[in-house]
């Protein structure tokens, strides 16, 4: 009996009988149902135990460095890996768990490689500055800064509160900040500060201020996405801008932009895809309705709907729904602002763990699974909520679903890895760090 109710309980957790919920009798309001929670009150220890696994593969790439063929995605962690954004992820999900400590000497290396790497302007790079001053390394200088200056001024901003490196990395800090701050795109001070607010990007963050031009110009690529953005939000958070600090107004700008909901749109803004179609947000009685796209004028969905107009309207999707929710809430809107309820309104119809809903094609499905699951844990501890209810009235423990999806998906050797290659999750390094970071996230 036990075995029938947890399995029932598994396939309700990943959305795979959803078709068996009963409705409620017309008229009628369904009380919520709390499913049962996967793992009780030894989600915990599972957690820990999951991390023990990690930290048992994590030393075995310890030093490992990646090879040019595979655009060093095979790397581990660690200085002799040469690779800054791996490192601090790693150390970033491995924080706070049983597993850290600050005297451990991989820790201890890897923590003073990084802090050593911030150049003048407060950026860190994907490399080591010692290879970006090499002829072969100019070229990639500035290669993903925010992204890799966003998930390390988070990391400094975690250790700077307890522990070994407590009060030491404020100043470390403030520059990291400063350089987010700046390269916010529009800001009069920055890279692309000729984007006016009616432009396409305008608010958000790019890969790097660095490269915004040859991102923009040559590779066709949006001047802001709400990847990078959020990674940017997340950290201006950890540093301290209060919800008060102007670049919010500017950011809020962008991240309405890039909610499929016409409600949340400013009057006169325009935009186009690719090949010049008219971009025309998801109505109430869409499935996209609410929900968030990669940038104004582009979505990771294959798909799109094609309006009797000539215009079209993109698919939402679950990790930038969960990003754009998030960054919401760290920007200063409340619960009950419209945005926030409609992105969470698209999330309770969406809730799977299965795979990474708002893609069509399976071939999708898959897509960035564990770039997903951390932006789902993430949001959801910001939210705090301890259940989250969705479109049956079925109230989820996520964070014991999630522990136990993760626990299904851990290796025997301890890693992560994605079998679909998109966005290197193929790599278990960083597959590994999407994963921990999604499960030091479920602590209260």
């Amino acid at each position: 009996m036990k075995t029938t109710i947890f399995a029932a309980a598994v396939l309700l957790s990943l959305g795979c009988v959803k078709q068996q919920a009963q409705a409620p009798a017309m008229g009628a309001k369904a009380a919520p149902q709390v499913l049962q929670s996967l793992a009780g009150p030894d989600a915990a220890a599972q957690r820990e135990a999951q991390f023990e696994n990690a930290w048992k593969f994590l030393q075995t790439v310890y030093g490992k460095q990646g090879t040019p063929q595979k655009q060093m995605a095979d790397a581990g962690w660690g200085p002799k890996s040469g690779m800054i954004a791996y490192t601090a992820l790693i150390l970033q999900g491995l924080h706070g768990s049983k597993v850290w400590d600050d005297n451990n000497a991989m820790i201890k290396e890897s923590v003073e490689f990084i802090v050593a790497n911030q150049d003048a302007s407060g950026a860190f790079h994907l490399f080591p500055l010692e290879f970006l001053g090499t002829e072969h390394g100019k070229a990639m200088k500035g290669l993903r800064a925010v992204y890799t200056t966003s998930i390390v001024a988070q990391l400094m901003a975690d250790l700077n509160a307890a522990g070994a490196w407590k009060g030491k990395l404020r100043q470390k800090i403030e520059l990291a900040r400063d350089y987010l701050k700046q390269s916010q795109v529009g800001n009069p001070s920055g890279p692309a500060a000729d984007y006016k607010r009616d432009s396409t990007g305008f608010g958000g963050w790019a890969y790097s201020k660095e490269e915004i031009d040859t991102a923009v110009n040559k590779n066709k690529k949006p001047p802001a996405n709400m990847s990078t953005s959020t990674f940017a939000i997340d950290a201006l958070k950890a540093c301290g801008v209060g919800s008060d600090d102007p670049i919010w107004k500017d950011a809020l700008t962008f991240l309405k932009r890039n909610q499929n909901a016409g409600e949340v749109q400013e009057e006169g803004f325009k935009t186009t895809t690719g090949d010049g179609k008219n971009i025309k947000p998801a109505g109430p009685d869409s499935q996209d309705y609410g929900g968030a796209i990669y940038s104004e004028n582009s979505s990771m969905v294959e798909e799109r709907t094609e309006n009797e107009d000539g215009s079209v309207t993109l698919h939402s999707y679950g990790t930038m729904t969960y990003n754009l929710l998030r960054a919401y809430l760290f920007a200063g809107l409340k619960k009950d602002d419209l945005p926030v309820k409609l992105a969470l309104g698209w999330i309770r119809k969406n809730y799977v763990l299965d795979k990474v809903p708002g893609y069509r094609n399976p071939k999708q499905f898959d897509q960035g699974l564990f770039y997903y699951y951390e932006s789902l844990a993430r949001t959801m501890k910001a939210l705090g909520e301890d259940t989250l209810e969705d479109d049956r009235g079925f109230k989820h423990e996520w964070r014991a679903e999630l522990i136990a999806q993760l626990g299904k998906l851990q290796k025997e050797d301890g890693s992560w890895i994605n079998a679909n290659p998109k966005w290197q999750e193929d790599s278990p390094t960083l597959a590994t760090a999407y994963a921990l970071d999604a499960l030091r996230h479920t602590r209260k």
